[in-house]
């Protein structure tokens, strides 16, 4: 008959998370903790510079690394996180070591409704920078490729008269309408609806003088 471990939480427990990178200067010089269990909630205890105390610990911030191109960068750790770098860039790895780069951002425009039909089940993008020139990376019912972002239909909304319709979201962009159709606003949700064109006929010339400044 085996004993227990009784000893198996023993061992206190690192929580996940850094601690924040030290600014200028140093802290108390107290231990008010000596690893993250002495700390509630999720503070981790973190050394000032003089003593450990409890602290939140340091999110990454937003975006994502960009894709590596070919080859390797530095063989150097010139970053552990985020924390370490400048404005919005992140700690990137590089193929060898770390680095600050700035962080990746989406293309403008979005990815074209898909047809009937599933495209090939592989994915060859995971996001737009892994894609040329102004192509998305677009989900094609099965996998990931890219494909060139879908531009709005030609014409504006016509202008709402009073009142608001239905609050339902029909459509998203331009390309979920048939034939020549925009998604437009109508006050509440979005909906297809012809796009407004000029009446016919030119406006006629102005005589001498000005009119009422009015809209």
């Amino acid at each position: 008959v085996g004993f227990p471990d009784i000893c198996s939480n023993c061992v206190p427990k690192d929580k996940p998370g850094v601690c924040p990178r030290r600014r200028w200067g140093i802290g108390i010089c107290a231990e008010l903790c000596s690893n993250d269990s002495d700390c509630p909630n999720d503070e981790k205890c973190c050394h000032n510079g003089c003593g450990h105390v409890c602290i939140a610990p340091y999110t990454g911030k937003p975006g994502v690394c960009p894709r590596r191109r070919w080859g390797i960068g530095i063989c150097a750790e010139l970053c552990s996180n985020d924390s370490d770098c400048p404005n919005d860039e992140k700690c990137c790895y590089n193929g060898c070591g770390h680095v600050c780069i700035a962080p990746y951002t989406d293309k403008p425009g979005v990815c074209p409704r898909r047809r009937w039909s599933i495209g090939i089940c592989a994915d060859l993008c995971s996001n737009d920078s892994d894609c040329p020139n102004d192509e998305k990376c677009c989900h094609n019912g099965c996998g990931h490729v890219c494909i060139a972002p879908y531009t709005g239909k030609p014409g504006v909304c016509p202008r709402r008269r009073w009142g608001i319709g239905i609050c339902a979201e029909l459509c998203s962009n331009d390309s979920d309408c048939p034939n020549d159709e925009k998604c437009c606003y109508n006050g509440c949700g979005h909906v297809c609806i012809a796009p407004y064109t000029d009446k016919p006929g030119v406006c006629p010339r102005r005589r001498w003088g000005m009119g009422i400044c009015a809209e």
